[in-house]
């Protein structure tokens, strides 16, 4: 598929590409790796996307998070972040205030809920989003002004995502999740409902609501049975993975405007990724085109 190349915003799930950076990169490289991969993933953009906007989302503490209320156990299973990955994230933050590209974050609320929220913003305002993730709750949001991109330059759409999951339509996917669970984020879902089971219940069914319309015309006992044992534990579920959309970010407009990219400190930035990274990816990027 070929990027629309009209009001074009490109929105950065950051934390993915600071942590991936983190624990895979440190491996090979020098001080401020972190920083260099951010700005290597920006510059690309920049160069070969020529986007109307760069937006770079950061997720607060969660312990304040209000999944928390209901859920206490919700991603619980995370690791405690490193103070190497607290200090570069400072360190990014400041560089990206010298070239003015925009970056969010909002006090007790995750990237993901950022996210909806501008991509929900934009494309009542008429422009096309592309969002750099590898988090797959972002699915909910594709629709045919908005796309994931990810690794090696995937662009995924809304055909993708019902061919993959065998669903059909993108709400389903949040009860598919719901069903069967989300480890990485320790969201349980429904014991012995497994991808299988989940899609044929909403295949015949549509929706949550409809199984538990029809739930006495249900041959399989045991399905039967925890579904309706944990009829609760379900409906946490679908509050944990739906993306809420209706935050008031209180953000001034010009946020979602490109200012004037200052680009003679972003090609600064380039050198040093050539000077530090040894690896093709990094060092094959056409700087005269900023």
């Amino acid at each position: 598929m070929k990027l629309i190349y009209d009001k074009r915003v490109f929105i950065i799930d950051s934390y993915i590409y600071i942590f991936k950076s983190f624990y895979y990169y440190r491996k090979f490289y020098k001080k401020n790796y972190i920083l260099l991969v951010i700005f290597n993933l920006i510059i690309n953009i920049l160069i070969y996307k020529k986007p109307t906007n760069i937006i770079l989302v950061f997720d607060s503490k969660l312990r304040n998070n209000y999944k928390k209320k209901f859920f206490i156990n919700y991603k619980s299973t995370r690791k405690k972040i490193s103070k190497i990955i607290i200090n570069n994230i400072k360190n990014i933050k400041k560089n990206l205030k010298k070239i003015n590209i925009n970056y969010i974050t909002l006090k007790n609320y995750e990237a993901d809920e950022i996210i909806g929220n501008i991509v929900k913003y934009n494309e009542k305002n008429g422009f096309i989003n592309y969002i750099y993730s590898e988090d797959k709750d972002l699915y909910q949001l594709i629709t045919e002004k908005t796309f994931i991109i990810k690794k090696n330059n995937n662009l995924i759409n809304k055909k993708y995502i019902l061919e993959k999951y065998n669903i059909k339509n993108i709400k389903q996917f949040i009860y598919l999740i719901s069903l069967i669970g989300d480890k990485s984020d320790n969201i349980p879902g429904i014991p012995n409902i497994g991808i299988k089971t989940a899609n044929k219940l909403l295949n015949k069914y549509k929706s949550i609501n409809n199984i538990y319309k029809n739930i006495n015309d249900i041959n399989n006992n045991k399905i039967k049975y925890n579904l309706i044992k944990y009829k609760y534990l379900l409906s946490i579920c679908m509050k944990l993975i739906k993306i809420k959309t209706n935050i008031k970010l209180n953000i001034k407009n010009n946020l979602y405007f490109r200012k004037k990219i200052k680009f003679i400190y972003v090609k600064k930035i380039y050198y040093k990724i050539k000077k530090n990274f040894f690896y093709k990816k990094f060092t094959n990027l056409n700087i005269n085109y900023l």
